[in-house]
């Protein structure tokens, strides 16, 4: 009997629970692995059968973006039930066309899509939502450009097996422009300086066509009446009441013309009998002045880190004067630069107005609410896959432990930008996170590295150095460390050299850079066998001896350099150089132009068949001041570096000679930071010592490809070979 009972209850084990999840199958996919899906859902096999689950589920497959349909099949089996999630895969996006879209670049908009986050590319599912977010964020850029009748309508056409090409079928209609814009019930201030107030709209004319600004839209219309309220809150009048504008649309007859230059330019060849009607707009702004105000009183509450005098003077009204809107919101920049500089990164000024009608003052309260005061408790880096944290970290101005300093950690991201490894550092690539509990921020900064390593082979012709061919290597972040190697090796019908040179930034974990450069290089000025093709040893004599001045030099040498900061962007160098030069003569011609030179400077350092061998060794002091934002392209900040250099004299050498030189960089963003203005500035000067003269080839020459277009290299200095028109025949044998 007991043997039967255990008999039983090993096989009623067996009979399947009416609830049971046996099984869960996907099944209609193709391109989504069935992996992924089942990933998605909380239906697992084993589980008693929930349909609010696989109801939670279907909603979770349907956020997912990938399928048109889902459904779910239940199917009874002798072990359980039998759950089937059915899909229908959405069609891929195959290809997207513009048909009909001129006044914007397919670049544009997709730049335009990647900003608003549509979602909508290439093999991405097609999503019928992202579909029509994309045509209304075209007809807006078509709408700024000026084409507000613009109609924008997808199309799609199916691929077999399930994909689509999306074509926007775009008709951007007439561009509506603005004919005249009126301002009525203004005196204080003039038509033209309300209008230079308005920066988006202008009327039509020709720097306005060029611009784009002739165009209508609303949203830029209410920018403008924005900066005409401000224009008049700068000047003191704070209850000046800009009325809504009246936009009006009508009709004017234009000829169209034949274009000289290709659209946007306005500029073309008028067609008489060809006309057409065009939409233009007449806008009228209606102002309301009322009086102008002064400062009055400038109360300060809440502060604790600053006194109200400290306030104040920053704010930068003071009483009496007329009231202006942009230097009260420029005195709280420079109040949260301030309280920044804390760890009062929550600061927040509340200003209140106050208006006293009978004396026409603004009376301010500023309440000040200052938060609480942070410490920075960790500093973490992502992105840099092959630098070091270590490289990163000693640029970092703040330390974990101590008081988040904005300022400090703005000029960290300028000296990181300054290292020239990474793509450009933004203060929005730092997200600095605050605890909401304790007084503490975390800060995860993002980087996006550089290609550390450069290879080039190149070759070509150029006025330095004649025909030549070259092969170098160089990196700036060697293995991560932020050391930098270069390798050059170039050889030409001019000039050869071979380089190379090595930098450790940081010695022994402390901020002072050392490096060392090795150096070759031959420069082979032959203009006779250049030009004429002949040999200079044996050039006729009837040639005159200017047209025959031939010479090799040789330099071989190496320096070490050194540098620490004096200061926050400030660094003192120090360069010791040896390096000998030899020059030799080619022809007759040569040596006697040269020892000639020699003699007027009463130095014989001219001997028979070549010149002397030069020992020169160097010593050059530096003062560098550094604040641009890129050792590269640079577009903002400024550099000045000062050096001294010393030959000869305690070091020895038979060189003697000094030479200071200063030479100045700035830079300074402009049009929005899309382009920069640059400015580069280099005195220097030479000068010999004890009876010497300064070698020719330390000497200051300008001409050739990056100096003087027009003249020939090595042409311009205060030697100058004087050349005439000559034949070259032989005349002792015609």
């Amino acid at each position: 009997m007991k043997a039967a009972l255990v008999f039983l209850t090993f096989l009623f084990s067996q009979v399947a629970t009416p609830n049971r999840i046996a099984d869960v199958q996907i099944r209609g996919n193709r391109r989504i692995p069935t992996e992924t899906i089942k990933f998605n859902i909380q239906t697992k096999v084993g589980d008693t059968l929930n349909r609010d689950i696989i109801r939670r589920d279907v909603k979770t497959l349907y956020a997912l973006s990938y399928f048109d349909d889902v459904r779910v099949d239940e199917e009874e089996s002798p072990s359980g039930l039998i759950i089937m999630f059915v899909v229908k895969e959405k069609p891929i996006v195959r290809s997207i066309d513009y048909k009909g879209l001129n006044s914007i670049t397919k670049s544009e908009v997709l730049e335009k899509f990647k900003e608003k986050k549509v979602g909508l590319s290439v093999e991405s599912p097609y999503d019928g939502a992202r579909v029509r977010k994309a045509e209304v964020i075209i007809r807006e850029m078509l709408a700024e450009k000026g084409r507000q009748n613009a109609t924008v309508e997808a199309k799609t056409e199916d691929i077999p097996p399930n994909a689509t090409a999306i074509t926007f079928d775009v008709n951007e209609g007439p561009k509506v422009t603005v004919a005249k814009i009126d301002i009525e019930g203004n005196e204080v201030f003039s038509d033209r300086q309300l209008k230079h107030a308005m920066k988006l709209i202008k009327e039509s004319g020709t720097l306005s066509t060029l611009t784009g600004k002739n165009t209508y839209h609303e949203l830029k219309l209410a920018d403008d009446i924005t900066r005409i309220r401000m224009f008049y809150a700068d000047h003191g009048y704070v209850r000046a009441n800009i009325l809504e504008p009246a936009v009006e649309v009508k009709p004017a007859t234009v000829y169209r013309t034949l274009p000289l230059i290709k659209p946007p330019f306005p500029w073309g060849i008028p067609l008489p009998f060809a006309k057409k009607t065009v939409d233009r707009y007449y806008i009228t702004i209606k102002v309301e002045e009322n009086n102008q105000y002064r400062v009055g009183d400038v109360k300060v509450t809440g502060n604790k880190e600053f006194t109200a005098d400290q306030i104040r003077f920053l704010l930068g009204l003071v009483p009496g004067q007329i009231y202006n809107e942009t230097l009260l919101r420029k005195g709280f920049e420079n109040l949260k630069k301030l309280y920044g500089t804390r760890g009062y990164i929550n600061f927040t000024p509340v200003p209140v107005q106050d208006l006293d009608e009978e004396k026409r003052l603004v009376n301010l309260t500023i309440n000040i609410d200052e938060d609480r005061q942070f410490y920075v408790n960790r500093i973490a880096f992502s992105g840099n896959s092959t630098t070091r944290d270590k490289v990163i970290r000693r640029e970092i101005m703040v330390e974990e432990g101590q008081i988040f300093n904005s300022a400090l950690w703005d000029l960290s991201l300028l000296r990181l930008n300054q290292l020239g490894y990474f793509e450009e550092i933004k203060s929005e690539d730092a997200e600095v996170k605050p605890s909401p509990t304790e007084n503490k921020v975390d800060i995860d900064l993002k980087v996006k590295e550089k290609g550390r390593n450069s290879i080039g082979f190149n070759g070509g012709v150029s006025g330095i150095g004649g025909s030549f061919v070259g092969l170098s290597y160089s990196t700036n972040n060697f293995m991560g460390l932020g050391e930098t190697m270069a390798v050059t090796l170039e050889g030409g019908t001019r000039q050869s050299q071979y380089v190379f040179s090595f930098t450790e930034p940081y010695l022994a974990n402390r901020p002072i850079s050392t490096g060392f450069s090795l150096f070759a290089t031959k420069f082979r000025y032959d203009q006779a066998r250049e030009l004429l093709g002949l040999n200079p040893s044996n050039l006729p004599a009837g040639l005159g001896l200017e047209n025959r001045l031939n010479f090799e030099q040789s330099h071989a040498g190496f320096n070490l350099t050194t540098s620490y900061p004096a200061r926050v962007f400030q660094r003192l160098g120090l360069t010791y150089q040896l390096d000998n030069t030899s020059t030799s003569d080619l022809n007759p011609a040569t040596r006697e132009y040269f020892t000639g030179i020699a003699r007027q400077e009463r130095e014989n350092f001219v001997q028979t068949g070549s010149f002397t061998t030069f020992h020169a060794r160097r010593l050059t002091p530096s003062y560098t001041y550094n604040t641009t934002n890129s050792p590269i392209s640079p577009t903002h900040g400024q550099a000045f570096t000062g050096s001294l250099e010393f030959t000869g004299g305690f070091l020895g050498g038979n060189v003697e000679f000094y030479r200071p030189t200063f030479e100045y960089r700035a830079y300074k963003p402009v049009n929005h930071g899309r382009n920069s203005l640059a400015m580069r500035a280099i005195v220097s000067y030479v000068q010999s010592f004890s009876n010497t003269s300064v070698p020719f080839y330390e000497r200051f020459f300008i001409g050739g490809d990056f100096d003087i277009r027009g003249f020939d290299f090595r042409t311009l200095s205060p030697i100058s070979f004087i050349t005439r028109t000559l034949n070259v025949l032989d005349t002792g044998t015609g």
